[in-house]
């Protein structure tokens, strides 16, 4: 069963758990929720992993969402 909009989903990015609003996220939410402050200028890769599926999510696009899905966002440079 996937979660509807306005079922909160938790997930775990960068290690910490998170509650996010299904039913998908974004790579700026992912971002701002693993960076507070976001650092100006900054370049970030996010990667995700459910069970023996994985990926990466990149700036602009978004990934439907289980609960316990891990994100790892990394800053990789400056822009």
């Amino acid at each position: 069963m996937s979660p509807t909009h306005d079922q909160e989903v938790n997930i775990i990015v960068n290690g910490r758990p998170k509650k996010v609003p299904g039913p998908s996220v974004t790579f700026e939410q992912i971002v701002a929720l693993a960076f507070n402050p976001v650092p100006p200028n900054a370049l970030f890769t996010v990667t995700w992993s459910h069970g023996n599926q994985g990926g990466s999510l990149t700036a602009g696009n978004s990934v439907p969402i289980q609960n316990g899905m891990k994100f790892d966002a990394t800053e990789t440079g400056q822009s």
